[in-house]
């Protein structure tokens, strides 16, 4: 298949997934693209792979990578549903929104409250975050496609086996409960607990505070959005 065509068809694709009222199977989409199933299976997996798609239940929904170029070209976009300011202001802690593109966690808004400038640095330019050392990223793995989780770890434990292996211990804990943490895994100073505030949504919410000093906050901030969840 020409490189032209291969383009073609990764459009279309998209396109009917995006417009679908119900979320197309891989069997719905080569019926309606007329095109051999394996085919839409090869598409559909680097898709899904890379943050442009996203299963949902057997079918499949549009992913956030679309998002993250729409913030890079600096228009204005309300994809998310959750309002960091606002969670920021309820817990007086620093709040972010992120999501899993790919192999790494974007954060696609912050509130006005800070805990550190590099934080909203990175925020506010939308660059990609190892998965890892992030509170949001431990916690978007726990749920993302196998391919995915299995990469993100094989890649991490030619370079810090102590940290794939850390993970893969919590991740039963993290799983369960819909929440984890990283403190201090990015920066020394700086603790961060991230949760799932809706249940059938797959954007991380982060709060952000200083080890110690803000630790008792956190704790109960993300218990209360654990059972609210």
């Amino acid at each position: 298949m020409s490189d032209h065509r291969s383009v073609g068809r990764i459009v279309d694709l998209l396109d009917v997934v995006a417009r679908a009222d119900v979320p197309p199977t891989v069997s719905d989409l080569a019926r309606r693209l007329d095109v051999p199933r394996s085919s839409v299976h090869d598409l559909v997996s680097g898709l899904e792979q890379h943050g442009w798609l996203l299963r949902a239940g057997r079918g499949l929904r549009i992913g956030p990578a679309p998002l993250v170029l729409e913030l890079l070209a600096a228009r204005h976009v309300s994809w998310t549903s959750l309002d960091a300011d606002a969670y920021a202001e309820r817990f007086d802690l620093a709040a972010a929104v992120a999501v899993l593109v790919g192999r790494h966690v974007v954060y696609t808004a912050r509130s006005q409250k800070v805990v550190d400038e590099r934080y909203a640095h990175v925020a506010d330019l939308h660059l990609p975050r190892d998965p890892l050392t992030t509170a949001a990223g431990r916690l978007l793995l726990s749920t993302a496609p196998a391919a995915v989780l299995a990469g993100v770890l094989d890649e991490t434990r030619a370079t810090d086996p102590a940290l794939v292996a850390d993970y893969e211990a919590q991740l039963p804990l993290v799983r369960r409960r819909r929440t984890a943490w990283s403190d201090g895994l990015s920066q020394d100073e700086v603790a961060a607990v991230a949760v799932f505030p809706h249940r059938d949504r797959r954007e991380a919410l982060v709060l952000f505070g200083r080890r110690g000093t803000d630790a008792a906050r956190l704790t109960a901030a993300a218990r209360t959005l654990a059972r609210a969840s």
